[in-house]
């Protein structure tokens, strides 16, 4: 694929499943044995796992959106910068529903095959983030 096709999937991928929260059109942008790095955090493998975890972040953020800031592809890589903006409403990661308002930072690099996304590698602001829900302290 090239370039433009790669950043055409990414944008359809971010409308649909990040922001319309379609967990069911996933098949449609990730291969079924993926591998998603979220640093700091998990490795998850396979499309049924990669589902589930959307499927409990979006029940503990319905109201999840992201906006996308930034983004650029070669070869077969392709790196997107954007944030998320959503309440948390339900439990996520161990952390009770908060009912906060959050806003964290996000770079995602993503590697394609077959028309599709294989391999991410997820580095979001998480110190911010739990912050903001209430279980890390700001400091003084």
């Amino acid at each position: 694929m090239a370039a433009d096709q790669h950043e055409a999937l990414i944008r359809a991928y971010i409308d649909e499943v990040f922001n319309g929260h379609r967990v069911d059109a996933l098949e449609k942008y990730w291969d079924d044995d993926l591998t998603s790095h979220w640093l700091g955090m998990e490795t998850i493998h396979g499309l049924p796992a990669w589902r589930a975890a959307m499927e409990g972040f979006f029940a503990a953020f319905p109201d999840a959106a992201y906006t996308l800031d930034d983004m650029f592809f070669a070869g077969d890589r392709g790196v997107w910068r954007g944030h998320w903006q959503a309440t948390q409403q339900g439990d996520w990661q161990g952390i009770a529903a908060s009912g906060r308002n959050v806003t964290w930072t996000v770079i995602i690099i993503g590697r394609f095959a077959g028309g599709k996304l294989i391999e991410d590698w997820v580095e979001l602001d998480r110190l911010g983030l739990f912050q903001q829900l209430g279980c890390i302290p700001t400091g003084s």
